[in-house]
């Protein structure tokens, strides 16, 4: 990282700054010269809804350009040493992402159904002794329609969900497969089946928890780990959601509707960079390390 390291703190501040302007000026480009762009072939000035358009798309390479650099700017001179601090062995990559395959094994109890899945930000380290994943994700819910001007099958997706998934391999086999979310009267009633009722009523109040057998569901949330959850949620920004898949593996997602590790309206004071960073990363290792620890968790081997 030392290697790396080529700016002063101020230089990089400026740097970042300069970055972010660029980038905003661009994004306020595209996206005018595109509502232009429609303006104008609606009405029938339609040279002048071409120029609107070119604007448009030299706007919209822009914004990709400066962003892919602020981006790589962020990972070289701060991220990659915010990493190196929290965790072993770290493999971090800014483009990409959890795979499809960890995504959809999850077996996440959301309110809303996806197809498709994008993301950024992957993470595959090794928290004392764990192996984990962890990037940003984008869950959309994609629908087709019939245009009957064009005669051509459209789509079109809307984005259910952007926020940051862990997956934690605790090396063990858990007690038992148990998903929390967010309590919803459409899940309350998807789930009425299997929908496990502990006996902590304002983690009842906030949380549903879904499970084949109460007696799994019971094991893995103990009330004292019931208590930590509802104070982790609150201070999540967001909304959360967990999976314990009998195999071993816990899965985290939260709803923040936003990117880790990005610039954002904030001061582009490195220090404050960092202490905001590892804080997003802190959120997840204090999970770690408490559920870890909870003995109740693991399966007990039986003697033959």
């Amino acid at each position: 990282m030392d290697e790396k390291q080529k700016l002063t703190n101020e230089q990089l501040e400026a740097e970042l700054g300069s970055r972010r302007s660029k980038a905003t000026l661009a994004k306020i480009v595209t996206y005018g010269s595109g509502a232009a762009t429609m303006l104008l072939f609606g009405i029938g000035l339609t040279p002048v809804a071409i120029i609107c358009l070119l604007i448009a798309l030299v706007g919209g390479y822009q914004l990709s350009k400066q962003t892919e650099v602020l981006k790589k700017t962020l990972s070289d001179n701060v991220v990659s040493s915010v990493l190196d601090e929290v965790f072993e062995r770290v493999e971090y990559d800014p483009f990409g992402r959890l795979s499809d395959e960890l995504v959809n094994g999850a077996g996440m109890v959301f309110p809303f159904s996806y197809e498709r899945v994008r993301g950024s930000d992957h993470i595959k380290a090794v928290y004392k002794g764990l192996n984990l994943e962890l990037s940003d994700v984008e869950l959309y819910h994609v629908t087709d329609s019939y245009n009957e001007e064009r005669s051509e099958w459209e789509e079109s997706e809307k984005k259910a969900f952007q926020g940051q998934w862990l997956v934690c391999d605790f090396g063990k086999t858990l007690s038992g497969e148990v998903r929390l979310s967010e309590n919803t009267k459409a899940l309350r009633k998807q789930h009425k089946n299997d929908r496990i009722e502990m006996e902590n009523p304002v983690f009842n109040d906030h949380i549903i928890v879904i499970a084949e057998n109460a007696q799994e569901a019971y094991y893995v949330l103990t009330p004292h780990m019931m208590d930590y959850i509802l104070t982790a949620a609150g201070r999540s920004g967001g909304e959360v959601y967990m999976s314990f898949l009998r195999g071993g593996k816990l899965h985290i997602a939260v709803k923040t509707g936003r990117d880790f590790f990005e610039l954002g309206r904030n001061s582009a004071n490195i220090d404050s960079l960092r202490q905001k960073f590892l804080g997003e990363l802190r959120w997840f290792t204090d999970i770690i390390d408490t559920l870890r620890v909870e003995d109740t968790l693991y399966k007990k081997e039986t003697s033959a």
